[in-house]
């Protein structure tokens, strides 16, 4: 198999899981519930900012993946 196919198959299962885990984490009941990390209040609204990154970040992954020349 090709490593570029075989890159392209590794971040599309990393993206689809990445998918799967920001919704599995953002129907949590707790995710409303405020941590805080020293002074500074860690609230439902910084884990959502938290998961987009996540979730962009898998999403920009999978996309270099097309990039990659053999």
């Amino acid at each position: 198999m090709k490593k570029r196919m075989v890159l392209r198959l590794v971040s599309l299962v990393m993206f689809i899981s990445a998918v799967v885990f920001v919704g599995c984490a953002l129907s949590n009941p707790q995710m409303g519930r405020t941590i805080y990390i020293g002074s500074f209040p860690f609230g439902a609204e910084a884990w959502q900012v938290c998961y987009g990154i996540y979730a962009a970040a898998m999403a920009a992954l999978f996309g270099a993946s097309f990039l990659v020349k053999e």
